[in-house]
């Protein structure tokens, strides 16, 4: 079974199909790249799966994950069946720390209850502490150093660190499907490859889970994920390895070819 499967997924904004008829399925423990032109959807999908656009009256179609019906609900739930996600541009919050950060990705395994924090404070810190030591651990696994600025502020960390907070920071809920959305946006080359190393290192982690990776980098896309998918207009085109893809003649024509890719 399919761990993501969609089924004829289509969104319509004003007449304007932004996404129209697209099946994909994701397999455990694989990582799905997707690709395409400026404006041909990708980012809109992953909006539709992860519930931002699912309750929207111009959304058609079915979304399972790991066998569970899910369109149509809040980006909250969809969140605790276990579908997590980065997006395009920073999430952080600037005048937190990195610590605190880190602790928004842990509220779905609190086992705390108010009565606890009121009465039973010690037990409350010590989840707390026990959870960013779990945080702490992942994030070394990007770059060690970040766990001694751990304390500070967030708009004083490094562009490439605060990707990693924010991919670290989804992690935090064990997701079986995690959505990165344009992960190395700002990184020069350099940078983009040593981040997507880092995922392929935290991916290890992640047993039975997969990835959904959109990328504009096509050296990216050789190298980290085991399938690729191509979105044009809203449809997707072609669906192969990254060898498939390069000499698909369509995917030259829409994409390849031509045209800067940034959504």
């Amino acid at each position: 079974m399919a761990l993501l499967e969609t089924k004829k997924i289509s969104i319509n904004f004003g007449g304007l199909w932004a996404v129209k008829d697209v099946d994909f399925n994701v397999e455990p423990n694989k990582i799905v790249g997707l690709i395409g032109p400026n404006g041909s959807g990708k980012t809109t999908f992953l909006n539709i799966i992860s519930g931002i656009y699912g309750r929207y009256k111009g959304t058609s179609g079915e979304v399972y994950l790991d066998g569970e019906y899910i369109l149509g609900l809040k980006p909250c739930d969809v969140y605790k069946k276990g579908m997590s996600r980065t997006y395009q541009s920073s999430r952080l919050c600037w005048e937190q720390s990195v610590a605190d950060n880190l602790l928004v990705g842990c509220y779905t395994s609190q086992d705390y209850s108010l009565f606890d924090s009121i009465f039973r404070p010690k037990k409350v810190n010590n989840e707390i502490y026990d959870q960013l030591d779990r945080a702490l651990d992942l994030l070394s696994t990007f770059n060690p150093k970040l766990v001694d600025r751990r304390y500070d502020l967030a708009k004083n960390i490094p562009h490439i660190d605060r990707r990693r907070i924010e991919i670290t920071r989804a992690l935090l809920s064990n997701p079986k499907l995690l959505l990165l959305d344009e992960p190395t946006a700002g990184l020069n080359d350099e940078e983009t490859m040593t981040m997507m190393d880092g995922i392929k290192m935290v991916k290890e982690k992640m047993k039975g889970s997969a990835v959904i990776i959109i990328e504009h980098d096509m050296q990216v896309m050789e190298k980290v994920p085991d399938t690729i998918v191509v979105f044009n207009a809203g449809e997707k085109i072609a669906e192969g390895t990254y060898q498939e893809i390069i000499n698909d003649q369509d995917v030259i024509d829409a994409y390849i070819g031509g045209g800067d890719e940034d959504e």
